[in-house]
């Protein structure tokens, strides 16, 4: 791609270096060949590169007795000069592996090397030993390989594999030969050849292999003098027992042709390629293909059209016109075409492409042989892509669909530019799609930020924002905000924001270099800064909004002394960044991943995936991860806790205290203190398999799974084992979870000994109760029941009128325990936020409830309602009015000469973007800070912009608690600022109900992954 035209459209023309593009050589090879055929020669294509590109020579050949394999890529790149290198990885007996590197600027196709002959003479062969062992060079696998005599000294065979991995080469290479030593390392270390990452492995396992699949997501709309059309790809490697999947459509209309192309990993069941000409034409037609395939790595290795489209016959114009068009945007004013023969009818309407990354919209206007709606002919589905069909205009403004996710990557400045693909989203009526990216830059090293959905913000043209250009550290911005067409913020790679700036000599500084999430090292490697860097910089890069939150430790060079990475930055698009350079990067108290979750679901929707928000640790404290999982026929129940901990670390361990037949628990536990957020577990994958396929047995059993009761439960026809069906409450307690959960199934024994005896999983306390009056709640004198649930409600109005706060959900306390209900409302004038919580909760004879006022007006309004009682459901409160009604209603004044941003956010934080007011006169100044809030079933950051009366600094005073909530300010005149961030949990990038946070008891759970998905292979056509 030559970024000229695209720096132009987005005003960058001043940046364009007055250097010429260089010509390269460019081609991928790979074979496998017998040894007596070398030297091997070749010949491949040419490229024009982008401006500042080298051409790149690389030659690796592995020789294994009479066989070779030989890798051959020449390209543009964006490495340094480096003269032409040969090397040995190893020279036998046995084995050996050569490779020639070079990367040059100095004339066009100066990437000339054409034959074997430049990696010298291959070892000369030795006499034979008396060691056998079988030989096998081979991409697709080694089953009875013949055997060889090894060279004399060898003393072992090597059994292996081995990933090359670059832009155009996705290969596993099955390696069995003679080596003069054990071990796995074949490679002698070495992790890449030039663009070429290397990966061995010998650890084959038995049973089924977890695949390697091509993977890509791709639509485009082309002329069909374009064709045929090729494509390279991504890979992904796939859960064991997935295969490989490929689906292609093809529509033809006119002179223009629409292609949708997904390929990856997939569970579905094998299909033998298939292509099928869903609408032959006259006019409008369709080609599609399918392969699911099991029998190799990157069996989906479909990369042209060639062998799919064919053009339609010829035929003589008929006297029908029609409207053309074929278009990911929309269709004004389209050209009329003379419709081909047999065309009776004009087709207008929209087909929508969803699945496997695929989000498009695509209208279409032709010429077709009859009426209706049915272009696809009743198809609903095309591989793993759902298609919808509508031909029904709608008048009025419509709802605009938009790219959605957010994710952050920590890369190499040499994988530039990288590629992604994102999940989409319904906006609501009048708002527009948004896309920022971040770029920051360090050395070697780069953090690249992204985020795509709806906005409410005015729409604005492609912005590419220079906030520091080096030397040393430089950030780059892009942010848009569209509402022309569906899926307008279409950006998908870092193209659009040019290129690094160019590299300047060494200068005399040295400063240390770090780009991390987790923590710099204490003695963190130097680097030679660029001519011109003054100044070493260390500092802390807060990054938070639209789901984002992140510390970013960032050491490197600058040109300039202080704290001033971002040149005075406070927003970029929607999120949120600060910067920090009195943190301390040693001895300093971790940050974990936060929140806790109980929920059920089918095991047809495992594996899971989750967010969490994160906490600061006391020092001295770890982060823990703990997951329990229960299945019970088609059902799993999911525990997870995630926060800080006293206990000792503790390697991640996999617990299976019950593997069925029919009710199994499985659990994972983790301690850890190796940097922050190290707490990572984000699926149920490392917990579970698909269970082997048993057959049923006779006896049959209820099946419940329930946190309420178990009346009437369905029955299930148990696997053949099972002798008894269960019946208990398993009682979890710890990590903020606090559940009884009725559970009936079945067992292959009798007996109360679901956990085998376990009692406790990391932090949370099990015990498990068979007794008849726990299963019909006849609960004794020391428990009670109460009504549980949490509530937000981000609105206007909310505190004048009365908001509903009434729960159908009870939980069955533990003894001593008693019932508690918590509201907070926060109103800044034209925002209103309500928080609530009921359930249970330990004595609290200190703390009887009641009504607390924060701040009052004529300034923001901040007040709570808590009650604590001890019978069965009195936490009965079924409106906001328990608050309200006992609130002063003072006469507001009118505007006085303060003007202050005003925000109240639950999901996100508020920026230099907030909207300003007039204070009401008696307001001295302007507040601007974060109220953590943990307990209840909340935990989040709310944070707030708004009109004091008081002249404190905060809001709270020395306030710790709100009724169930333990409370943590967070504001501009605290000491230490904005340190002890505990974030608010935001999920991916699928549009949810504010209340996932809530009820999803502090993290959002992501069924559907709509983030990125990071490549650095372009895919071009």
């Amino acid at each position: 791609m030559n970024l000229t035209p695209v720096l132009i459209l987005l005003g960058v023309t001043a940046l364009l270096p007055c250097v010429p593009a260089l010509s390269c050589h460019r081609g991928v090879i790979e074979a496998v060949r017998n040894a007596s055929e070398l030297p091997l020669e070749w010949k491949t294509g040419v490229k024009t590169c982008e401006v500042g590109e080298g051409c790149q020579d690389l030659v690796m050949l592995l020789e294994n007795g009479p066989l070779i394999n030989l890798v051959i890529i020449k390209d543009c790149v964006k490495a340094e000069d480096q003269e032409p290198r040969v090397s040995w990885l190893r020279t036998g007996p046995g084995l050996s592996i050569v490779s020639y590197t070079r990367v040059c600027r100095h004339s066009d196709f100066c990437n000339d090397v054409s034959s074997t002959e430049v990696l010298g003479d291959l070892p000369s062969p030795t006499v034979p030993g008396t060691l056998r062992c079988p030989l096998c060079l081979s991409k697709d696998g080694c089953e009875d390989t013949p055997q060889q005599v090894c060279p004399a000294g060898s003393s072992h065979c090597y059994n292996g594999v081995l990933r090359l991995r670059e832009a155009d080469v996705t290969t596993n290479l099955r390696v069995q030969g003679c080596m003069p030593q054990p071990d796995c390392n074949l490679l002698n270390g070495t992790k890449a050849i030039g663009t070429l990452d290397l990966r061995e492995n010998c650890e084959l396992p038995l049973g089924p292999q977890a695949l390697d699949c091509n993977s890509v997501a791709l639509d485009t709309v082309r002329n069909v003098s374009d064709l045929h059309l090729r494509w390279t790809t991504g890979w992904s490697t796939c859960e064991a027992g997935q295969g490989c999947q490929e689906t292609l459509i093809l529509i033809q209309n006119g002179q223009e042709l629409h292609m949708v192309l997904t390929k990856g990993c997939t569970s579905d069941a094998d299909r033998e390629p298939r292509i099928t000409r869903q609408r032959t034409g006259p006019g409008i037609s369709i080609t599609t293909y399918v392969h699911v395939c099991r029998h190799r790595d990157f069996c989906n290795d479909l990369s042209t059209t060639r062998n799919l489209w064919t053009p339609p016959p010829d035929t003589g114009p008929g006297t029908l016109s029609c409207p053309h068009c074929l278009s990911t945007r929309g269709c004004e004013n389209p050209p009329q075409q003379v419709c081909p023969e047999g065309s009776s009818h004009c087709y207008n309407g929209v087909l929508r492409f969803r699945g496997e990354d695929i989000a498009v919209n695509l209208r279409v206007q032709g010429c077709m042989p009859q009426s209706g709606c049915n272009l696809l002919d009743g198809t609903k589905a095309i591989g793993p892509i759902l298609v919808r069909e509508n031909c029904s205009p709608q008048s009025g403004a419509q709802p605009l669909e938009c790219r959605s996710g957010q994710t952050e990557a920590l890369r190499k400045v040499s994988s530039l530019p990288l590629d992604w693909t994102t999940g989409w989203q319904t906006c609501k009526i009048g708002e527009g799609c948004q896309e920022t990216v971040l770029l920051l830059l360090n050395g070697p090293d780069l953090h690249l930020v992204l985020s795509k959905g709806c906005t409410a913000n005015e729409d604005h043209k492609p912005r590419v924002t220079r906030h520091r250009t080096g030397p040393g550290l430089s950030i780059i911005s892009y942010t848009h905000v569209c509402r022309h067409w569906d899926f307008c913020n279409d950006l998908s790679s870092t193209h659009a924001l040019g290129v690094p700036p160019p590299a300047t000599g060494p200068g005399n500084l040295s400063c240390p270099l770090c780009l991390s999430k987790d923590g710099c090292p204490q003695n963190a490697p130097e680097q030679v800064c660029p001519a011109g860097s003054t100044h070493c910089y260390r500092g802390l890069l807060s990054i938070r909004g639209r789901g984002l939150t992140s510390e970013l430790k960032v050491q490197g060079c600058m040109s300039q002394p202080g704290c001033n990475l971002l040149n005075g930055t406070q927003t970029i698009g929607p999120i949120g960044v600060h910067e920090d350079c009195n943190f301390q990067l040693a001895a300093e108290a971790l940050k974990c991943q936060h929140g806790y979750l109980e929920i059920t679901r089918d095991v047809s929707q495992l594996p899971l995936q989750w967010t969490a928000g994160q906490t600061t640790c006391d020092v001295g404290e770890g982060c823990q991860d703990t997951l329990m999982m229960i299945e019970n026929g088609e059902q799993v129940y999911l525990a997870l806790t995630k926060g800080c901990t006293s206990t000792e670390d503790q390697e991640a361990k996999v617990t299976e205290h019950r593997t069925g037949p029919g009710l199994s628990v499985t659990s994972y536990t983790r301690v850890c203190r190796r940097g922050d957020l190290c707490n990572d577990l984000s699926t149920t994958a490392p917990l579970w398999a698909p269970p082997p396929a048993t057959a049923l047995g006779t006896l049959r059993c209820p099946l419940c799974f329930s946190k309420d009761d178990c009346e009437n439960p369905p029955q299930q026809v148990c696997p053949a084992g099972s002798t008894h069906c269960y019946k208990g409450v398993l009682r979890l307690r710890g990590g903020e979870i606090t559940s009884n959960l009725k559970v009936q199934g079945c067992m292959p024994q009798p007996g109360c000994n679901l956990l085998n005896g376990t009692q406790k999983i990391g932090p949370v306390d099990v015990r498990e109760d068979c007794s008849p009056r726990i299963s019909e709640r006849d609960v004794g004198k020391n428990t009670m029941t109460c009504y549980k649930g949490a509530m937000l409600r981000l609105g206007i109005g909310f505190a004048k009128e009365a908001v509903e706060w009434s729960v159908s959900a009870t939980q069955v306390c533990e003894p001593e325990e008693i019932c508690q209900e918590t509201l907070l409302l926060v109103d800044v004038g034209p925002r209103t936020l309500l928080i609530g919580s009921k359930g249970c909760t330990g004595p609290r004879a200190q703390d009887k409830g009641g009504i607390s006022i924060f701040s009052s007006p004529p300034g923001m309004l901040v007040a709570s309602y808590s009650r604590f009682c001890s019978s069965n459901l009195c936490n009965e409160a079924s409106d906001s009015n328990v608050l309200l009604s006992r609130l002063p209603r003072p006469t507001v004044p009118p505007p006085g000469e303060l003007q202050c941003p005003v925000c109240v956010e639950f999901f996100g934080s508020c920026s230099r973007s907030s909207s300003s007011v007039s204070c009401p006169q008696g307001t001295s100044h302007c507040y601007k800070g974060d109220i953590v809030l943990q307990g209840g079933g909340v935990s989040s950051t709310v944070s707030l912009q708004g009109c004091m009366l008081s002249p404190a600094k905060t809001l709270l005073g020395d306030s710790k608690t709100i009724g169930i909530f333990s409370v943590k300010e967070l504001s501009e005149g605290t000491k230490g600022g904005y340190d002890g961030y505990d974030e608010n949990p935001l999920g991916g990038g699928a549009s949810a109900s504010p209340l996932t946070g809530l009820l999803g008891l502090g993290l959002c759970l992501a069924l559907c992954l709509t983030g990125f998905v990071l490549s650095a292979e372009p895919i071009p056509l």
